[in-house]
C-alpha cells in the first residue's frame, strides 16, 4: 500500500526548450527529525510507468550563483518500472543545491565541490521534502511507501 503518489504528465514546453515538471511536496509546521548524522535517504516506491525523470529534493538552500528557481538539495531517484515496491538508497553526497531549474539536472555536484553538499543547518531540519517528475517528457506514475534517513549515528 502506498501512502503517497505522484501521477500526471511532464510535457514539453517549447519556450523552455525542456519538459515541465510535476511535484509533490510536504512542508511541516513541526521540525523534521535531525538527519545530520545520517548517510543517505532511503525510498521505498514503485513506478507504474516507464519514466526516468524522477528526482527527490529537500530543504530550501540556494547555491551561490545558482539558477533563479533552484532551491533545495536535489538528487535523481532511479526506479525501474515494476508492480513491486523496491528500495532505493541515495547517499546524501548525491544531492546538490546547484541544479538547473529548467531540467533539474545537476550543474555542479557535491562530489566535485563540497560547497554544494547538504549543509548542517538543512540536515538538522530539512523543512520540506519533494518528489518530482522532471527533465523528461512522459507519463509519471510513482507510488511511494516510505522515505526515511538511514545510516544514522548509532544505527
Amino acid at each position: 500500500m502506498a501512502w503517497a503518489s505522484l501521477k500526471g504528465t511532464s510535457s514539453m514546453y517549447p519556450f523552455l526548450h525542456a519538459p515541465g515538471f510535476i511535484q509533490s511536496r510536504t512542508t511541516d509546521r513541526v521540525v523534521f527529525p535531525d538527519i545530520s548524522t545520517c548517510r543517505a535517504l532511503q525510498v521505498v516506491a514503485k513506478s507504474l510507468s516507464d519514466y526516468d525523470g524522477y528526482r527527490i529534493s529537500f530543504g530550501n538552500a540556494h547555491a551561490p550563483g545558482g539558477k533563479f528557481f533552484a532551491y533545495g538539495y536535489k538528487a535523481n531517484l532511479v526506479i525501474d518500472t515494476s508492480d513491486a515496491f523496491v528500495t532505493v538508497t541515495i547517499p546524501l553526497t548525491d544531492f546538490t543545491d546547484f541544479w538547473d531549474d529548467a531540467t533539474g539536472d545537476p550543474i555542479h555536484t557535491c562530489q566535485e565541490d563540497s560547497t554544494y553538499c547538504p549543509d548542517e543547518m538543512t540536515l538538522r531540519n530539512v523543512k520540506r521534502l519533494a518528489v518530482w517528475g522532471e527533465g523528461k517528457a512522459g507519463h509519471v506514475d510513482l507510488q511511494i511507501q516510505t522515505i526515511q534517513a538511514v545510516g544514522c549515528g548509532a544505527e
